[in-house]
């Protein structure tokens, strides 16, 4: 059993690390269809920003530029990845650029961008690894599903 503990305990933290992540999709999607406001506005996209490494942003889209603007001013939570977790994937690919999913009042869909691109696709998955090669995978569907694979 002692010999298993580290593989256990890493299991564990990733699978942790994914639902985290599941939950703050939601929390974007959640604050992007109701009432959820900043400087007393509360029309802004909320969304998610990933990029490879260690760190995701939840943001409110101030701008309306469907991105995410690193200046302060849009981040709600910033998240730090821990126990040499990262994200190492986002839509079945290697993460090259970063990717962006939004909410925006009335509709509970998720919108994905890349750049300034929007993507055109059913879901995105965002891949998370832990030194191991242990993997888990955060799919986010378009109509707003949520699911750990």
């Amino acid at each position: 059993m002692l010999a298993r503990y580290k593989s256990f305990n890493s299991t564990i933290l990733l699978r942790d690390l994914a639902y985290e992540i599941a939950l703050s999709v939601r929390e974007a999607q959640v604050y992007g269809i109701s009432v959820h406001g900043a400087s007393g506005l509360f029309n802004y996209a909320y969304g998610v920003h990933f990029t490879p490494g260690t760190t995701y942003t939840l943001f409110a889209d101030i701008n309306d530029n469907k991105q995410y603007d690193p200046n302060g001013a849009e981040t709600v939570s910033s998240y730090a990845i821990g126990q040499r977790n990262q994200i190492t994937s986002t839509t079945d690919c290697p993460l090259t650029t970063p990717l962006v999913v939004l909410f925006k009042r009335p509709e509970p869909d998720a919108r994905f961008y890349r750049n300034d691109s929007a993507l055109a696709a059913s879901s995105v998955c965002v891949s998370v690894s832990a030194p191991d090669g242990n993997t888990r995978t955060v799919r986010i569907w378009q109509t707003g599903q949520i699911s750990i694979e």
